[in-house]
C-alpha cells in the first residue's frame, strides 16, 4: 500500500562503472544498470538467485541510497524476466539477449515507465586494485528516547508461538511500576517489510516513533516491533499473509501482559494501511482490548484498492497515448490475477473481506483517513464506520481529515509518486497526533 521505493527515482547518482561480462545460461547472477528519470540518475545492482528447485528470488541494491530491498516475486519465463516489489507498486519487466549478458526492459512505478537496461557483471581478472579504505559499517538504528523525554525506551525481544523472535522497542512512561501500571498499545505496520518506526525512506518520516513519543509523554506505553524477517526480527516475511502478521501482533500483546508496569486491562492496537486491516483481526481474537486506531484502512477486499491504484497511476502517466492508456487499463485485471497466483500475501489480500471481521468486533475504534489519500481512498472511511456499527459496536469515531495524504502528511495532491517531492521533514500533521493521543488517553487511562 505504501510506496517504499518512490525515493529511488529522486536521488542523484552517476553512471555505473564498466565491468567485464561473462555469458550465463539463465537470469540468475548480478546485474548493473542506471535508472534515469529526466536529469536524475540512480545506480542499481540487481542480484537474482535460483534455488535447486528452480525458484527465483532476488534483491534491488541502490548504491547511491545505500539501501537494499528484496523482491517479492521474480519470474523467469524463457527470455522474459519480471521482478516486483509489491509494497512500492514497482515492477521491472525485461528481456534477456541471446548471450544472456543484457536484460533490456522497463522500470514501472505508479503508472510511470522508464527504460532500464541491466548488464551482467563480474569483476574482471586483473591486477589487485589499490587498497581502498574499508567503509565504516552502517550504524544500527537509534531507538533511544530523546533527552527531554518523560519516558524510557527499552529494546525488547518478543517470542512468538510460531517460533521466531520479534525485536522491538518499548517506550514506557517514567514512573510506571507494578504499583502504578500504565495502559499500552502495539503498533502495526503497513504492507511490505517494515521496521518498528514504519520507515519508508522519506526524509523525516518515522510515524510510529512520532506516535510513540506523543503517547509516552501522555502516560501511555507503546510497543513497536520490526516486522518478521525485517530489521532485527527473526522469521521470514516472504510468503506470510496479513493473518500471519496478526499473530505476531498478538504475541506483542502477550508480551505486554508479562510486564508488571503495564495494565493488562488497558491494552490497544494502532494500525496504518495494511496495519488497519490487521488490527480488527487481532481485536476479534482479543476481545478484552480497550482501544483500536485505524489509520488509512479499507473495508473492501484489497483487489479493488489495488485496481484503483494501478488505474490511477496509468491515468497520471502523461507519456502514454490514449490507446496505450486504454490498453493498460484493460490489462489490469489480468495483471492482478497473475500477482495473486504468484504470491500468497497478494492472494489473501485480494480475497479477504475486512468488513466481515469488523462486524464482529466491539472494541472502541477511531477511524481516520486523509481526504487526499489515493491509496486507501476516503470513500472507504464511512464503509469502515458502517461495518463496525452494523455489528453493534457502540464506540465508533470516524473522521476524514482535510488535505492529508495516505501518510497523514499535508498534501493538496496526494498522488503517491509525488511523496518524495513533499518538503522535508515529512511528518504526520501535529493535529492528527493530538487527535490520536487524546482519544487513546480517554480509553486507556
Amino acid at each position: 500500500m505504501k510506496n517504499k521505493l518512490l525515493i529511488l527515482v529522486c536521488l542523484l547518482g552517476v553512471a555505473f562503472q564498466a565491468f567485464s561480462q561473462t555469458p550465463s545460461k539463465g537470469a540468475d547472477g548480478t546485474w548493473s544498470g542506471t535508472l534515469e528519470a529526466g536529469d536524475q540518475k540512480l545506480r542499481i545492482i540487481v542480484t537474482i538467485t535460483r534455488s535447486d528447485a528452480g525458484a527465483y528470488a532476488g534483491k534491488f541494491e541502490s548504491l547511491d541510497q545505500g539501501a537494499t530491498v528484496p523482491f517479492d516475486t521474480v519470474t523467469v519465463n524463457g527470455d522474459n524476466v519480471r521482478m516486483e516489489v509489491k509494497a512500492a507498486s514497482i515492477v521491472y519487466e525485461g528481456t534477456l539477449n541471446k548471450e544472456r549478458t543484457e536484460l533490456t526492459g522497463k522500470f514501472n512505478q505508479g503508472g510511470q515507465a522508464f527504460p532500464l537496461t541491466f548488464t551482467r557483471v563480474e569483476q574482471a581478472v586483473a591486477p589487485p586494485p589499490k587498497a581502498e579504505p574499508v567503509p565504516a559499517p552502517k550504524p544500527k538504528p537509534d531507538y533511544s528516547a530523546p533527552p527531554d523525554a518523560t519516558y524510557t525506551a527499552e529494546d525488547v525481544s518478543v517470542t512468538t508461538p510460531m517460533g521466531h523472535t520479534l525485536a522491538g522497542t518499548l517506550t514506557l512512561p517514567k514512573g510506571a511500576s507494578k504499583l502504578k501500571p500504565v495502559g499500552a498499545i502495539v503498533t502495526i505496520t503497513g504492507s511490505g517489510p517494515e521496521d518498528r518506526d514504519e520507515n519508508i525512506g522519506l526524509p523525516g518520516f518515522l510515524p510510529f516513533r512520532q506516535i510513540a513519543d506523543a503517547l509516552g509523554r501522555n502516560g501511555i506505553a507503546v510497543l513497536r516491533m520490526d516486522d518478521r524477517g525485517t530489521g532485527a526480527s527473526g522469521g521470514t516475511h516472504k510468503g506470510a499473509t496479513s493473518a500471519d502478521f496478526a499473530e505476531d501482533i498478538r504475541a506483542g500483546l502477550a508480551y505486554l501482559r508479562t510486564r508488571p508496569e503495564i495494565r493488562a486491562d488497558r491494552l490497544g492496537v494502532l494500525g496504518h494501511s495494511e496495519g488497519a486491516i490487521i488490527a480488527p483481526m487481532v481485536a476479534e481474537k482479543e476481545p478484552t482490548l480497550r482501544a483500536m486506531v485505524l489509520l488509512a484502512g479499507i473495508a473492501e477486499p484489497g483487489r479493488s484498492a489495488l485496481y484503483f491504484q494501478l488505474k490511477n497511476g496509468i491515468e497520471h502517466d502523461t507519456k502514454l497515448t490514449p490507446a496505450e492508456r486504454e490498453a493498460r487499463i484493460a490489462g489490469i485485471n489480468a495483471r492482478i490475477d497473475a500477482m495473486a497466483a504468484a504470491d500468497p500475501w497478494m492472494k489473501f489480500f485480494f480475497e479477504y473481506d475486512p468488513a466481515a471481521t469488523m462486524r464482529k468486533v466491539k472494541t472502541p475504534v477511531l477511524i481516520l483517513t486523509g481526504s487526499r489519500d489515493q491509496q486507501a481512498v476516503p470513500e472507504q472511511n464511512p464503509k469502515i464506520e458502517a461495518a463496525f456499527k452494523e455489528g453493534g459496536n457502540k464506540d465508533v469515531t470516524a473522521r476524514i481529515l482535510p488535505d492529508l495524504n495516505h501518510l497523514f502528511v499535508h498534501d493538496t495532491d496526494g498522488f503517491p509518486a509525488n511523496y518524495a517531492k513533499l518538503p522535508a521533514p515529512i511528518v504526520i500533521q501535529a493535529d492528527v497526533i493530538q487527535m490520536i493521543t487524546d482519544w487513546l488517553v480517554r480509553h486507556l487511562k
